[in-house]
């Protein structure tokens, strides 16, 4: 199973409001980090000078820019899967662990995470999962929700989360299709800004039942 937290596409739905215009930077960091590199705003830099010698000998007058444009970038927590919660096997009743009782198996495969700000003290952290759901032999079709807890804690270990909410994802698949993709964008997390937390996800199915 592909498992990664790289992918292209699902950056360039994460990262589609973060830059504004040439002035603006975009504001995440990290190993994964949506946002561009710093040459966006080096090339700003440049066309600023070249306006500035017209307003200069023109007699222009300045152009607004946005006070942000050169702001340091904001700090953008780590993403990571939770051990052990990356798949859902869903079997019908009484027929646990039998392969011809599989309902569906649901997985999650690529995430990504970015960070804009919000305010003057703020972040706003927008996450992005995607996967398949594949129906197995009882399964008759249907919806399916995917619980997908996130949850954003501060860096030590046994410490209460600062943010934690589980999400549901709705996918439909019919009795004998094959897989079904799945993708979910939710940028509803705001945190203070420039401090040190980590962002931990997987799936949620609550607790188990011990067999």
């Amino acid at each position: 199973m592909k498992m990664g937290v790289n992918a292209s596409w699902l950056k360039a739905v994460l990262a589609g409001t973060l830059c504004a215009g040439v002035l603006s930077g975009c504001m995440s960091g990290g190993s994964d980090e949506l946002a561009g590199s710093g040459d966006t705003g080096q090339g700003a830099s440049g066309k600023s000078r070249g306006t500035l010698a017209t307003i200069v000998a023109g007699g222009q007058q300045p152009i607004q820019v946005d006070p942000n444009a050169f702001a340091a970038k904001i700090y953008c927590p780590p993403i990571q899967l939770k051990p052990d919660t990356y798949l859902i096997m869903k079997y019908a009743r009484g027929k646990e662990d039998q392969p011809e009782g599989l309902l569906y198996q649901a997985a999650i495969e690529e995430w990504a995470r970015s960070c804009t700000r919000e305010g003057t003290d703020q972040a706003r952290i927008k996450v992005g999962f995607s996967g398949h759901v594949t129906p197995g032999p009882a399964w008759k079709g249907g919806e399916v929700a995917l619980p997908i807890r996130v949850a954003i804690l501060p860096p030590a270990e046994g410490e209460a989360p600062i943010v934690s909410e589980l999400l549901a994802v709705p996918v439909t698949v019919g009795e004998g299709a094959p897989s079904e993709a799945w993708t979910l964008v939710e940028d509803k997390f705001v945190v203070p800004q420039n401090k040190e937390m980590r962002i931990v996800f997987g799936f949620d199915e609550g607790r188990k039942k011990r067999r």
